[in-house]
This record gives C-alpha cells, sequence and structure tokens, in this order.
C-alpha cells in the first residue's frame, strides 16, 4: 500500500497543475461545507447556552411588535402589576423593563459605547436570566425600595475596575451613582446581545429614576413543576389572564406577545436544518466538477503513462494491481484537497462565529461527512481510469510510444 501512494505522489508531482486545480476545487467544496456547519454549530451552542439556563418550562409576556415596530399598546407598568397580582398558576414571575443607553462611567473611564440598563427585581436571576459571579442578589426590600444599588456584566467590571475587585465600587448611571453589589458571570454575545455589558437596577429606584412614564415592560413566567400538560395550562392562563386586564375579548386576537424560551432554539433547529442541506447541496456540486476534473487528470495520465502500464502488465503485474495504483492516485487527491478544505472551513466558520459573537465550534459530524464524501468522490473518480489502465492489452500498450 506504502508503494502504491509513493508512486501516486510522483504522479502528482508530474502533473503540479492539473493536481492543484483539482486539489483547490475539492478544497472549495469542502471549505464551504465545513465553514457554514461550523458556524451554525458555533451559533446554536450559543443560544441553547443562552436560553438553556431558563429550561423549557418557561415563557415571556412582551409587547407586540411586527417588523420592529409595535403594533398594539405596549405592555405597561400597570399591565404588570395587575398579572402579577391576579395571576393565579404557581409560578415565579420577574419584571422588567431595559434602556439602552450610550455609556456609565467609574473614575473618570467610561464603559463600551453602548449598555442596556434593565430595570427588574428579585426573580430576575432565580429565571436564571442571568447568574452571578460575585456577590448578591436584590432584596424584596431593595426592589420595592429606592436603593442605589446595581449588578453588572463582566465587560462592564473588566473595562471600568480592571483588576480590582468590583464590589462596593461606584458606578455612575446617567446622573446617579450606585454601588456595585454583583457581577454576572462572562457569558459572551450573540448579534452583540448578552449580559457582558448589562446594568442590573432595582425596579424601584428605576421607576423613579429613569424609565419614563410610558416605558414597556416584560413578565419572565416560570411555573412550578416540570410537567408538560400544567405548563400547557399555566400558558393558557396566562394569557386569559392578561386578555382581561388589556380588555381584549376572550374570543379576540391577543394585543401582546406570549412566546417560550426554547421557541429560539426550535426556529433554530429548523433554520440548521435549512442551512445544512443548503450547505450540503453548494458542497455536493463544487464535488461534482471537482471529481470530473479528477477523472479528466487520471484518464490523461492513463494515456500519457500507456507504455509504462504495458511494462508493467509484461513483467507480470496483475490487473488490479494496476487498478489500485490510480485509485491510490485518486484518493491521495481527494484527501490532500479534504485537509485543505477542513482547515480552510474550521477557520472562516469560526471567524463568522467570532464575528457575531457565538462560541468556538468543532461540528465533528461534519468532519466525518466532509471525510466520507471526499472518499466516495475520490474512488469514484477513479474508477474508470483505473479499470480502463487496467483493462490495457500489454502488446498492444507496449507498442505505444
Amino acid at each position: 500500500m506504502k508503494g502504491f501512494f509513493n508512486m501516486a505522489i510522483d504522479s502528482l508531482l508530474d502533473n503540479r497543475l492539473r493536481s492543484t486545480l483539482t486539489i483547490l476545487i475539492i478544497a472549495t467544496g469542502i471549505t464551504s461545507l465545513v465553514s457554514i456547519q461550523t458556524a451554525i454549530e458555533g451559533l446554536s451552542r450559543s443560544v441553547e447556552k443562552s436560553f438553556g439556563r431558563m429550561g423549557a418550562h418557561c415563557f415571556i409576556i412582551t409587547s407586540l411588535e411586527e417588523k420592529g415596530e409595535r403594533v398594539a399598546r405596549g405592555i405597561s407598568w400597570a399591565d404588570a402589576e395587575q398579572f402579577v397580582l391576579r395571576y393565579d398558576s404557581q409560578a415565579v414571575i420577574s419584571i422588567s423593563s431595559s434602556l439602552v443607553m450610550q455609556q456609565v462611567s467609574a473614575e473618570g473611564i467610561s464603559s463600551d459605547p453602548t449598555i442596556t440598563v434593565t430595570a427588574t427585581d428579585e426573580h430576575h436571576l432565580r429565571l436564571g436570566l442571568a447568574s452571578l459571579a460575585v456577590g448578591r442578589n436584590f432584596s424584596s426590600r431593595e426592589i420595592e425600595g429606592s436603593s442605589d444599588i446595581c449588578i453588572i456584566g463582566d465587560n462592564i467590571a473588566r473595562r471600568l475596575f480592571g483588576g480590582r475587585d468590583p464590589l462596593g465600587e461606584t458606578l455612575r448611571v446617567g446622573a446617579v451613582d450606585y454601588f456595585v453589589v454583583g457581577v454576572m458571570e462572562r457569558e459572551g454575545s450573540l448579534f452583540g446581545i448578552g449580559t457582558d455589558n448589562t446594568v442590573l437596577v432595582p425596579l424601584g429606584v428605576a421607576r423613579t429614576r429613569f424609565l419614563a412614564p410610558d416605558a414597556h415592560y416584560s413578565l419572565n413566567v416560570m411555573p412550578v413543576g416540570e410537567n408538560e400538560s400544567l405548563f400547557e395550562q399555566a400558558w393558557e392562563r396566562a394569557v386569559v389572564v392578561m386578555k382581561l386586564i388589556r380588555g381584549v375579548r376572550p374570543q379576540d386576537e391577543a394585543n401582546f406577545a406570549i412566546s417560550r424560551s426554547d421557541s429560539v432554539i426550535r426556529e433554530l433547529d429548523t433554520l440548521k436544518g435549512k442551512l445544512s442541506i443548503a450547505a450540503l447541496v453548494v458542497g455536493l456540486i463544487t464535488l461534482l466538477g471537482a471529481s470530473v476534473g479528477l477523472m479528466n487528470i487520471l484518464l490523461i495520465s492513463v494515456k500519457e503513462r500507456t507504455r509504462e502500464i504495458g511494462i508493467r502488465k509484461a513483467l507480470g503485474a496483475k490487473p488490479h494491481i494496476i487498478a489500485m495504483q490510480f485509485l491510490a492516485e485518486a484518493v491521495l487527491v481527494g484527501q490532500i484537497g479534504c485537509a485543505a478544505g477542513l482547515l480552510l472551513g474550521l477557520l472562516f466558520g469560526n471567524i463568522v462565529a467570532l464575528l457575531i459573537g457565538c462560541a468556538f465550534a468543532l461540528p465533528w459530524r461534519w468532519l466525518g461527512v466532509a471525510v466520507l464524501i471526499c472518499i466516495v468522490v475520490s474512488i469514484l473518480s477513479g474508477y474508470l481510469p483505473a479499470r480502463r489502465a487496467s483493462g490495457l492489452d500489454p502488446i498492444e500498450a507496449l507498442r505505444c510510444v
């Protein structure tokens, strides 16, 4: 077997230009397949990490939007308060409202250009919407009162306080100073969205300091228990209660949005399937062109080496030995192209994942699929030239000049 590949290498070196072009075509097909799958895998892991903390049995009630614009009255503070009072299913409910601000600062150092200030309650962390690295959560008394305290994201802590312990330090949000009581775990960002550039402040102080009277709120609801039927009942009850609060008749369409915490993951799975098929089709089409090129190279090689084949057969070489040599050449070209494609695909895919804030990924299953496809394509491309070479009549071959 080693001899076959040594001869295959010699043959490739004798046909450098054609071999290089074929390798590049194969690498292009594998790169397109692997890079897309790598980016998808990184996106999937980031979404699952972001939403996995909440679990599947949570839902969120928000203002109804269409194409980025609200099409109904937003969820007001009165709506949110009434929901907490009137919702009679056992559940943990967190009320929040977010405001995008330009910067926060501490001791003359400013944060990144855009941060999110989220006014929320003590249930925010309990629902898994964020996790504490150090420090403590808000208390119910602090939520209801006017405590100037905050919990900050990892990027803000690093930017403003460097290696110092941020707990007990002062952070200026707008025109007000807040004492840092906690720092959230670093989680990365997805399309720029995440907790690393977020400041959490108590609802009570936020409503008096910077939230407008007509600010819109969202409600994160986690029903008690993991039973699917109980969750569906809790979901339906939430719709009924919110419709009553907002004056919507039971038979009419809701003027608010309600969605499960895992709906993004389900939608991503659907998108993943479509993108995976598209990537596979693009890769296969490219590899089809590469296989034709590889077959032509080997057929030309058979023609150019007809006399050599005749000599080897006259000296006793079996037909299957001749065939194996050409198959080895095909497989070698395919695997060189495959290796280059895998490396480039992983590189480009993870660059894309990094740019959109996703996790580093190695899609092992698709790497295996890519290698398998290359082996199959190489063998199929080399079959006809190998068969033609092994079937040459040695006497006729020796007459070839």
